[in-house]
């Protein structure tokens, strides 16, 4: 593990960003989300009760609650794709700081939908999230579609909801794992 003060200045510049405040709260499967609460994610981050590893290279990132470790795949960010998934993986390690109990595809569908929302913020109502894979880009689609609505004060419907966490349990990360428990287990 490696963590530089480049990396930590990376991902505390995002949670910090004034437009990071303008996510709308919303609530998906009984959880609640206010990115309010990203400003404390900061202090733990500040204290070092949770590390960032910008070791690696292939530009992917990770949260891993075992270790209490954000994991970047890159050092600083050049755009706001790589900074919004930053705030997808802070997504997991605010609910990992309060222990909050819920399955991995509950936790994924929320963490999309802020990643979505910040692009939102940052761009506009654009070119959304995509991926060549099938399964990958309907999770993006689908998240992006809540993070629209939410954005505009409209409250989704449950069955869209329903049909973000099936296409999160078809993604081949999080296929024959989505109905287990996230693992939050506090920092």
């Amino acid at each position: 593990m490696s963590e530089t003060i480049i990396g930590k200045r990376t991902v505390l510049g995002v949670l910090n960003d004034a437009d990071t405040q303008k996510i709308k709260s919303f609530s998906f499967g009984g959880i609640g989300f206010d990115s309010k609460t990203f400003p404390m994610l900061a202090g733990f981050i500040d204290r070092g009760k949770i590390k960032v590893d910008d070791s690696g290279s292939d530009g992917s990132a990770a949260y891993d609650y075992k270790t209490n470790t954000i994991i970047l795949g890159f050092t600083w960010t050049l755009d706001y794709v790589k900074e919004a998934l930053i705030l997808h993986e802070c997504t997991h390690a605010l609910y990992d700081v309060v222990s909050t109990k819920m399955s991995t595809a509950v936790s994924e569908s929320i963490a999309y939908i802020v990643q979505c929302q910040y692009l939102l913020v940052k761009r506009g109502d654009g070119k959304r999230l995509t991926s060549p894979n099938k399964a990958k880009d309907l999770v993006f689609e689908l998240a992006w579609n809540l993070a629209a609505k939410i954005q505009k004060g409209e409250k989704p419907e449950s069955s869209e909801k329903t049909a973000l966490q099936e296409a999160v349990s078809k993604h081949p990360f999080y296929m024959g794992k989505s109905a287990g428990d996230a693992g939050f287990d506090g920092v």
